[in-house]
């Protein structure tokens, strides 16, 4: 019987692994610690490896062969990112048309970490490098050692031992390779054990326009290359690969099994007989020094940025493209998780579309890896062909390469758009999403009356608010109405929203109905004095007139205030724009001191009262908003508040102009009553532990749908477990 090859055994692995996934989900979660434990097996070597390696290849180069191959890479790298910046920007084509607003995100109110360029390129303290594994600041570490070595009369005394200690790092990484079956099926067991296919759903689109990228530059383009300016075939670098490449598509890393594709390449200059000491060295040093640089699967995971643009609503224009490849130039550099809200801010792409990137790189990180190492070998074997004077351009070879690629290109891209247009019609939008969603509360029995409506009966001689509620078992809510997210009658006529939630936990926990009453414009302190309504469960900003006017409960939520504006409106984009107007006007609703205190930041502003939020809509299609014939250039109210109305009206944003953020805080508004506010700052401290607070608002401030948990589907627990407790109950009742 023929002894099966390593990557049969890998590809086996792999496979086996996600069938076992699928069929135990979550019970088999555990393999994911073997599998880690493999996958810090074969990193251990990995640093010191790259670094004796880069110093005692450097240290033994001629400076003359050493500035031809830092030439001719830097050549090869410049047209690879050429390629990646030709299809980042034919790629976005295959995106159909879309509209989606977007839910707030937490990240308007955080500062983006700076990126430390000089902690990720030079090596202060190399020792630190090292163990936090920063790759790029010890390869400069290697690399200046290296040439400190490269001058020295007697280097060989230094550089044999390192040689030999290289030879043995190599050795150790063959004896963790040998057990790369059984550690891939761990991992692969444990990663699809716990997916989340709805998640995913959401991201098809880039999934998939990300799938096409890897495809074309790993098994058409990139191939293409090596064989118009190589004498390697496309077949002998796959045989050679392959396995090596499923183990990177395994683990998720290229560094882990970076001495196997130093190997490789060795290899596959053996096939062609060019596997000379000079050519074997410098692979040795190409590699570890292409590695820093930008590969193309980290450069084309960028294509999440026009994905972002097109998924919010507002698909990137052909003046913004210059801007958006310039600057996935700068962030490839770097990870992704690092670059890429870099990119989204340039763009003014809303940031929470970035937490759908981060679920997406359960899969992403695994196909980005294989491409970016068929780029490094690509690059690498590029280089020493040129380095080595065996580098030919092939017309024939390239002319066919051209049609291919073309014709495949185009007609994968228009392909994908049907495949989208058609797939994405069943993806609900944020608008459907913030419509459809039901409380997370349990919907306690209520009505909604008129603001009207005549003041209760008195409450009994020294009794206190909260005695009266338990004694009728009725609350009374004041609330806003048309106050997305925080309180709206959704496309199901249902009285829904943040406000409303919490109300409805309240009623709950007091055992007691809901009387809703909409707070008239200019009535909210009267509504509270006159005791028409308990308690007001709006969104209510915290200021000391209203603390002098009527009682407030603790502040529930820290909110960051904010303007919203017409999309096409730039002038309050930064804030030297917004303070270089002649004039303008903001508007506001019922808050006069809170609009007047921003406004002292823009002394040239004016201060517009509305009566409804529906006067600010009335004319959404034109350039400016309008009250009473007079041009509202912006509208000031919470960043949440702001935000859920894009996802109604998408032809509006969320900006801040000024450098830092203004901050309030919510309260909630009720009667004058000391054991009331007690036991109302005592339940919010309550609710705010035992995460209601949080729940209810991650749903209708942030749009994740609150849903109970639920196991990862599995073969087991949604088929096999199922049938047999049927069995069982059939058994029980028979007997």
């Amino acid at each position: 019987m023929k002894k099966l090859s390593l990557s049969t055994k890998v590809l086996i692995g792999v496979i086996l692994g996600i069938i076992l996934g699928l069929l135990f989900g979550d019970h088999v979660g555990w393999l994911s610690i073997p599998g880690d434990i493999f996958i810090g097996l074969l990193q251990m070597t990995v640093l010191p490896y790259i670094m004796f390696s880069l110093i005692v290849n450097i240290g033994r180069l001629s400076m003359d062969t050493g500035k031809k191959i830092v030439k001719n890479g830097l050549i090869f790298l410049a047209l690879l990112l050429s390629l990646g910046i030709l299809y980042l920007f034919i790629l976005p084509l295959a995106f159909p048309q879309w509209g989606s607003g977007s839910f707030y995100s937490s990240d308007f109110v955080q500062e983006s970490p700076p990126f430390d360029f000089v902690k990720l390129y030079i090596p202060a303290n190399p020792f630190e490098s090292m163990s936090n594994n920063i790759v790029p600041a010890v390869v400069m570490f290697s690399i200046f050692i290296g040439l400190g070595v490269m001058k020295l009369p007697q280097k060989e005394t230094l550089l044999k031992p390192l040689d030999i200690l290289t030879t043995g790092l190599n050795e150790v990484n063959k004896m963790v390779v040998k057990i790369t079956p059984l550690g891939v099926f761990c991992i692969a067991a444990g990663v699809v054990s716990k997916l989340s296919w709805s998640d995913l759903s959401r991201l098809q689109g880039y999934l998939l326009v990300y799938l096409l990228a890897v495809i074309l530059m790993t098994f058409v383009i990139l191939p293409y290359i090596i064989s118009i300016f190589t004498p390697y075939s496309t077949k002998t670098i796959f045989r050679i690969t392959k396995s090596t490449l499923i183990t990177i598509f395994a683990t998720g890393k290229i560094i882990v099994v970076f001495p196997q594709l130093i190997e490789n390449i060795k290899e596959i200059l053996k096939s062609q007989d060019r596997d000379t000491d000079v050519a074997k060295a410098e692979v040795d040093i190409i590699m570890p020094l292409a590695y820093p640089f930008p590969n193309l699967g980290t450069f084309m995971i960028f294509i999440f940025v026009p994905f972002a643009a097109w998924y919010s609503g507002e698909a990137l224009q052909l003046l913004e493209f210059p801007i958006f490849l310039s600057s996935t130039l700068l962030s490839s550099f770097v990870a992704p998780i690092t670059g890429l809200p870099f990119s989204l801010d340039l763009l003014s792409i809303p940031r929470e579309t970035f937490q759908l990137f981060v679920v997406s790189t359960v899969l992403t990180d695994r196909i980005r890896v294989v491409l970016g190492a068929f780029h490094l070998i690509t690059l690498t074997i590029l280089t020493i062909s040129a380095t080595n004077g065996f580098i030919k351009l092939r017309k024939r070879k390239f002319t066919k390469a051209l049609i291919v690629t073309a014709l495949v290109t185009v007609v994968s891209i228009y392909g994908l758009q049907l495949l989208l247009k058609k797939s994405m019609s069943n993806i609900p939008t944020n608008e459907e999403i913030i419509n459809r969603v039901s409380l997370i509360s349990d919907e306690q029995p209520y009505k909604i009356l008129d603001y009207s409506h005549k003041i209760r009966s008195k409450a009994w001689r020294n009794e206190n608010t909260l005695s009266r509620i338990n004694r009728l078992n009725t609350i009374r809510v004041g609330y806003y109405p048309n106050s997305i997210p925080f309180a709206f009658i959704n496309k199901d006529s249902a009285l829904v929203g943040y406000g409303i939630d919490l109300a409805h936990q309240l009623a709950k926990d007091l055992k007691a109905s809901i009387e809703f009453v909409p707070i008239a414009k200019g009535e909210l302190v009267n509504s509270v004095k006159h005791k028409k309504v308990d308690i007001i469960m709006s969104d209510i900003f915290l200021s000391s007139e209203y603390a002098a006017l009527m009682e407030l409960s603790k502040p529930y939520l820290n909110i960051s205030l904010a303007l919203l504006t017409k999309k096409d409106n730039t002038n309050f984009d930064t804030y030297d724009n917004a303070v270089q107007l002649d004039t303008f006007n903001l508007s506001y609703f019922e808050r006069p001191e809170i609009a007047q205190e921003y406004l002292t930041y823009f002394p040239k502003g004016n201060a517009i009262k509305i009566d409804d939020y529906d006067q600010i809509f009335d004319d959404v299609d034109s350039a400016f908003i309008k009250v009473d014939s007079i041009k509202i250039d912006a509208h000031l109210t919470s960043a949440e508040r702001a935000a859920a109305i894009t996802v109604v009206y998408p032809g509006f944003k969320v900006v801040n102009p000024l450098p830092y953020h203004v901050n309030n805080a919510l309260v909630f508004p009720i009667v004058q009553d000391l054991v009331w506010r007690r036991y109302i700052d005592n339940w919010i401290d309550f609710r705010t532990h035992d995460g209601v607070f949080q729940r209810i608002y991650d749903q209708w401030i942030l749009g994740k749908e609150y849903k109970k948990h639920q196991k990862p589907w599995s073969v087991y627990d949604n088929i096999i477990l199922p049938k047999l407790n049927e069995k069982d109950l059939n058994n029980t009742v028979t007997n």
